[in-house]
């Protein structure tokens, strides 16, 4: 993960944390951040379930190896 992917998870984190509505600009960043760690080509979408499990790989993978 790049810095500026750390950086965009530490300064919003409650993107990560809480269940809410994501702009069109916040979908497109965060699927950029999934696919950048997992090598997929996932398409951005608004699916609940899938979005729940993408936002979840994302902060796992932050809180594993750059939140210390």
């Amino acid at each position: 993960m790049n810095e500026e992917y750390i950086k965009f998870i530490s300064e919003n984190q409650a993107l990560f944390t809480t269940s809410r509505r994501y702009s069109p600009q916040e979908l497109e960043k965060i699927f950029e951040i999934y696919n950048a760690i997992t090598g997929e080509n996932k398409a951005k979408t608004r699916c609940a379930r899938c979005l729940s499990n993408v936002v979840k790989t994302i902060y796992q993978t932050y809180l594993n190896n750059y939140d210390k």
